[in-house]
């Protein structure tokens, strides 16, 4: 195992994966981040004439406290957001995510995205120059990446719900094969010929893996544990495919290298995991997601 960190493909290994992580943590526009993310998009219509704020509510069931006044007076960003932070009516309050934007000013073009940790159920609030404040129905959406019109006037929050089968099969086919061809290159930086045994091997994980993890993920609806769960999903993933290749792989000698095995499962998983970052990007960035 020591002698197998002197060597030079394990080195360019670590410096791409040195890259991958110094470009990820560079991102910083909400829409072209690290990817993919459960998401509410809302639109409005028949929105206040006048400019007003627009956040999230999140229902906070067995808390108790008095219904607050819908209505403010002296808005001003700094009021808005201490109402807000205060705020409770009928069990629901403000959602305020660690990452991302929670309150936006008006949108010319009636659009709201909120994007890395969204509540499952939620309403809108929007709370107006004058003083007004309106509370929509609330929804539990059914995808991950939720598109949603608000009716100001009616108070209503309908799904935008579209046939998505398509692109989420060109979405997992990209994927397994893109994954396919960057950890076969992988697996020929560590060393490992190319045998009948070994691509055998490497091909029947990762149909089982990848194609499962990904249409798994491609058909779930926004939610804040969806992130810790993929962040679980992935670790077991490479977990049991870096154990797999330390019992099947063999070097050109016909002889398993525990080990150096074991490393290249977890290399492997650390490239293919940012590069099915990077296509959920693209992905959201062609489809709004």
């Amino acid at each position: 195992m020591t002698l197998f960190f002197k060597d030079s493909g394990f080195k360019l290994i670590l410096l791409v994966l040195l890259v991958v992580f110094l470009v990820s943590i560079s991102a910083s526009d909400v829409h072209a981040d690290m990817g993919a993310k459960p998401s509410i998009e809302i639109h409005l219509v028949n929105e206040p004439n006048q400019h007003f704020y627009l956040a999230l509510l999140t229902r906070e069931r067995g808390d108790t406290g008095t219904n607050c006044e819908l209505k403010l007076d002296n808005v001003n960003e700094e009021t808005v957001r201490k109402y807000l932070e205060d705020f409770f009516y009928n069990d629901w309050q403000f959602f305020q995510s660690p990452v991302g934007q929670n309150i936006y000013n008006k949108q010319e073009d009636g659009l709201y995205y909120f994007g890395y940790m969204v509540p499952d159920d939620f309403k809108v609030i929007i709370i107006c120059d004058d003083g007004t404040v309106y509370l929509s129905d609330n929804i539990n959406p059914k995808e991950f990446d939720a598109v949603v019109v608000y009716d100001v006037d009616a108070g209503t929050l309908i799904e935008q719900i579209e046939n998505k089968t398509g692109r989420h099969i060109l979405y997992v086919a990209i994927c397994y094969l893109l994954t396919l061809a960057f950890e076969l290159m992988i697996l020929k930086l560590f060393g490992y010929p190319f045998t009948k045994r070994n691509i055998f091997c490497f091909v029947l994980i990762n149909t089982i893996t990848n194609i499962s993890f990904n249409v798994f993920l491609i058909n779930q609806h926004s939610s804040i544990g969806m992130v810790l769960l993929w962040l679980v999903a992935e670790f077991l993933i490479m977990l049991i495919e870096s154990i797999f290749y330390l019992i099947t792989l063999r070097d050109s000698e016909g002889k398993p290298r525990r080990g150096k095995s074991f490393a290249y499962g977890v290399a492997a998983n650390f490239v293919s995991a940012f590069l099915g970052v990077v296509i959920l990007y693209v992905y959201a960035l062609v489809f709004h997601m």
